[in-house]
């Protein structure tokens, strides 16, 4: 993916940022015609992929995203709805002339608003998931003495529009090691494969047609992991304080952002976890959590978090590990889904390997989510809740088998992947629809 830092024409970019897309699909098929350096037809076969994903982000007419703005928030009006637009409160843009919004606009707008937020109407599943986790952290402050869990789910994906193509298909598939194990395939819906456990990010990959239901049902036993403990002492390898491009890299910015975080203390002579948990205390205490578009759409995700102070778990994962790496402190990356008894979603989190402990769990959205909760926001910085399910230890890892074509999400797999066989390069599929079930939770 490093060929995100070639450079696209400037009238490119600037129709693209104008919302000019058909023109710009047209421009680039235009472009691609002519002899270009192999890194610069990726960069811009990406941009027609890119495109793509932005008219599927960008969904909502106006008349739609009034509709879920009264669903979501009590006593909403239009007159608000228009002064919200306007004001730009409201994610849109404009596409080919029309004015789209963006997927979740509205629950951004509750994110980054507090007003918003009181009038939300909110799942109560969703604070039912959030009351349980709190009170297991509560009584690992109080205890200290973690648990045990044995967890059944199951993952399902199909294409939303299927045209009765054979596809391939990657659905994501529990690693063991650190706090996971005894891991079982119980069911799968295809004749399958399972990628070895040592890869960067573990898959089941199936074929079959668009037009099917693909599904993996699994087993796995998972562990609260008080990090201090150091249940996992395997020693960092140079990758781990390594730049990965085109997010991972050591930037002007980046290095500047380490300067202003320490001010005029030298770095280099304090010990990791001070060096590990200012670094921790910055993230948490100045991110915003925000919904974010597709990971693909962005060129370095952690200098977007650092200039705007708002993104997702993983977002604010990122920009941890790699602040991390440029001053020296091996770091890496961990994701699949927060899980609960009441359900599933995918989640994003870190791990950073201090000399005194080995490696410990950090995760950023959480413990930044509890500013008004000092202790739990703490509890996350080397400490992990064991309603959890990791696939994935490698950002911008490769799948095996490999896929052709782009992927929906080029850097972490939660929800699966298809491509259509025949398509070859072009055969990547983004009208997916996944599902998450749980289906047995127990305490050991």
């Amino acid at each position: 993916m490093d060929f995100l830092t070639y450079p696209i024409p400037d009238g490119l970019k600037k129709d693209i940022y104008m919302g000019f897309l058909k023109k710009a699909e047209e421009q680039i098929q235009m472009i691609l015609e002519h002899r270009l350096p192999p890194q610069m037809r990726q960069r811009l076969r990406f941009e027609l992929f890119r495109i793509k994903l932005l008219r599927r982000t960008y969904k909502w007419n106006e008349k739609e995203a009034f509709s879920i703005f009264k669903k979501t928030f009590k006593g909403a009006t239009k007159p608000e709805f228009e002064i919200l637009t306007k004001q730009g409160k409201l994610d849109w843009m404009y596409i080919d002339g029309q004015r789209y919004y963006e997927s979740r606009f509205d629950k951004n707008l509750a994110f980054n608003d507090r007003d918003y937020k009181a009038k939300q109407r909110v799942d109560k599943d969703v604070l039912k998931r959030r009351e349980l986790i709190n009170k297991a952290v509560e009584r690992l402050l109080k205890y200290g003495e973690p648990k045990k869990y044995r967890v059944r789910a199951r993952i399902s994906l199909k294409h939303e529009n299927p045209v009765e193509e054979k596809v391939r298909v990657w659905l994501p598939f529990p690693k063991e090691g650190y706090q996971q194990e005894d891991v079982k395939l119980i069911n799968a819906s295809h004749e399958h494969e399972i990628a070895d456990n040592s890869v960067g990010q573990r898959t089941v990959y199936m074929e079959g047609k668009d037009s099917d239901t693909f599904s993996v049902e699994f087993e796995y036993t998972v562990s609260e992991w008080i990090g201090t403990r150091g249940i996992w002492k395997e020693k960092p390898t140079k990758e781990d304080t390594s730049e990965k491009p085109p997010h991972i890299v050591f930037t002007p910015f980046i290095k500047s952002l380490v300067e202003s975080i320490f001010h005029d203390v030298d770095y280099k002579k304090l010990d990791d976890i001070t060096i590990a948990r200012k670094i921790y205390d910055f993230v948490t205490l100045n991110v915003n959590y925000s919904y974010v578009l597709p990971y693909a759409m962005y060129n370095n995700i952690p200098e977007y978090v650092g200039t705007m102070f708002k993104g997702d778990c993983g977002f604010q994962a990122l920009l941890f590990i790699t602040l991390c790496r440029a001053v020296g402190i091996p770091a890496r990356w961990q994701s699949g889904w927060s899980i609960t008894p009441i359900g599933a979603s995918s989640h994003d989190w870190a791990l950073v390997y201090l000399e005194k402990y080995g490696w410990v769990p950090v995760d950023l959205s959480f413990g930044g989510s509890r500013r008004d909760q000092e202790p739990m926001r703490i509890f996350y910085f080397t400490n992990l809740d064991g309603f959890r399910m990791f696939a994935n230890t490698e950002f911008q890892g490769e799948f095996y088998p490999s896929k052709k074509s782009w992927r929906l999400d080029p850097y972490d797999n939660q929800t699966g992947e298809m491509e259509i066989i025949a398509k070859e390069e072009d055969g990547y599929v983004i009208d997916l629809e996944s599902k998450i079930e749980v289906l047995k939770f127990e305490e050991l």
